[in-house]
């Protein structure tokens, strides 16, 4: 079952709908503001319920997105560029997978930081997007008796075999190493190598490069499929865990303002 499919996500998007899509249609200079479902913005004036509901709606849409980027990542790393485009398709080659499976390790980690997000907001825990990180949300008593806890540990887990590698791309510029066999990072490391010193690649060409082509992207491939299993499993088992949570919250007559989306 994918996240889009699962019933949080489906009476989250309803419950959405029965309020927003009639303001959109009826004012069509309301509609920058109806792309709330798609982008919070605590300007909206809605009422608590709506609050609650459009919020709700936005974090479990953010993790469908970013299961449909994971789809998307492993469909293009198997589709390599056109050799007529450029005759040093190794060099092209190395740098499609590495690239590919780098905005691969960023998506996947932003996961359990978006699962956070809809946490806080499921419980009305009331923390400012900013200050969502793992021990606030853990921590927080909202979610004692569930088990939100024991789901959310086996997210940090699943997600920090790339926690390190994310921060020293996106913070410090170094590569991500790629989980492939030593031989493998070699034949790569080598093609690259001759080609930027302009040695004679015929070789290379013809034999690395259907060797890189198959054997690195079926490696990958298999790595990537199995995660992304993995942790689509895991918060298919949140969902199931918060769509009871979700309902009651949603029944409550809670004063004005006590659900108002947190500011960014």
């Amino acid at each position: 079952m994918s996240v889009g499919e699962h019933q949080l996500f489906r009476e989250a998007l309803a419950n959405v709908v029965d309020w927003s899509m009639p303001q959109f249609q009826a004012d069509a200079e309301k509609r920058d503001a109806y792309q709330a479902i798609f982008k919070p913005d605590p300007s909206l004036k809605l009422s608590p319920k709506q609050s609650y509901e459009y919020s709700s709606y936005y974090w479990c849409r953010r993790l469908e997105v970013v299961f449909d980027r994971l789809e998307n990542i492993r469909r293009m790393m198997g589709r390599f560029p056109s050799k007529k485009k450029d005759e040093h398709k190794s060099v092209l080659l190395q740098e499609w997978i590495v690239y590919n499976y780098e905005m691969y390790t960023i998506v996947y980690q932003s996961i359990l930081d978006i699962t956070l997000l809809l946490v806080n907001t499921i419980f009305v825990m009331g923390n400012p997007y900013k200050k969502c990180d793992y021990r606030t949300v853990y921590d927080n008593t909202r979610i004692d008796g569930t088990g939100v806890r024991r789901i959310l540990e086996k997210l940090s887990k699943t997600t920090s075999k790339y926690r390190e590698g994310k921060n020293l791309l996106v913070h410090r510029g170094q590569r991500v190493k790629l989980p492939l066999e030593t031989e493998t990072l070699d034949a790569i490391d080598i093609t690259n190598m001759a080609i930027k010193l302009g040695m004679d690649v015929d070789y290379i060409k013809e034999s690395l490069l259907e060797f890189l082509s198959i054997h690195t992207r079926k490696q990958l491939l298999a790595v990537m499929e199995k995660e992304c299993e993995e942790i689509e499993s895991q918060i298919e088992e949140l969902f199931d865990e918060l769509l009871p949570y979700y309902r009651m919250m949603r029944s409550f007559t809670i004063g004005a303002g006590t659900l108002a989306p947190p500011q960014p």
